[in-house]
């Protein structure tokens, strides 16, 4: 977004809010006239004084009402006269016409805008202000128009302003950056403040150390277990073997006994 920064530092609004704010103006300009045709377009109602015969007196003082005109030739020359002004209303406060006539209305003032606009510097708008690009928009100098003369304390002072506004900036980014650095910590360390959490920190008497502290001395024993166990069972398989390689001897010895014994 951008903002204009005039010879005086007033600020105009950013590009969305300047046309929310036009597209408000237009809305109320297009609901007036909108009114205004309706009120164009209410049908004539005579008076009742109109509807109502008057009794004029002759010269004699006697009442005479021949000359008044009939009530039924007020409402048809009503009725026509509503009839022609609803035509003409159509013709002259078409959707088109309207149309047009509010974006003559919005274009001389869009002139306006950008007449009062003239010789100033488009910059850019952050809300916050998190990056120097929209500092960085501000002219390190501010520009000399030929034929305008300029104080030299002012030019001077804008130039002071931009610098000291700068250093600013640069300070919050870090200042920031800070903060959500030590609330990301502060982040990791709340759970640590729960209830069913202070169980399983690592404390003298914690329950984890107790547990830990029996594990280190069934642990040994286990693999004691386990390892006279293993030596038990390879015994085990050894005279297993052993057995039935004597078992094997004995039947070959018999055997070549019975050849012998055959021959003779």
């Amino acid at each position: 977004m951008s903002r204009a920064i005039g010879q005086y530092g007033r600020q105009n609004p950013s590009p969305r809010n300047w046309l929310m704010a036009s597209l408000d103006r237009y809305n109320h300009k297009k609901a007036f006239i909108q009114e205004q045709i309706r009120i164009f377009k209410q049908p004539f109602k005579p008076s009742s004084k109109w509807l109502t015969p008057k009794k004029h007196k002759d010269r004699e003082g006697d009442e005479d009402d021949d000359n008044a005109i009939p009530p039924s030739v007020i409402n048809s020359v009503v009725v026509r006269l509503n009839t022609a002004n609803k035509k003409q209303y159509l013709q002259t406060f078409s959707h088109q016409s309207v149309r047009q006539l509010l974006e003559q209305l919005q274009s001389l003032y869009d002139q306006k805008r950008r007449d009062a606009l003239l010789g100033r510097i488009r910059v850019e708008r952050l809300e916050d202000f998190d990056s120097l690009s929209w500092i960085d928009s501000f002219p390190s100098q501010w520009p000399i128009d030929e034929g305008y003369e300029y104080e030299q304390s002012k030019l001077e002072r804008y130039a002071t302003l931009r610098s000291q506004v700068c250093k600013l900036v640069k300070d919050y980014i870090k200042m920031k950056q800070r903060y959500e650095n030590y609330k990301s910590l502060n982040d990791l360390v709340a759970p640590l403040n729960k209830r069913n959490i202070q169980q399983n920190l690592i404390t003298r008497n914690a329950p984890i150390v107790n547990e830990i502290t029996r594990m280190r001395i069934f642990v040994p024993r286990l693999l004691n277990t386990l390892q006279k166990h293993e030596e038990y069972l390879r015994r085990k398989r050894a005279r297993k073997s052993e057995k039935r390689g004597s078992e094997q001897d004995i039947s070959t010895m018999a055997v070549v006994k019975g050849l012998f014994n055959s021959r003779e």
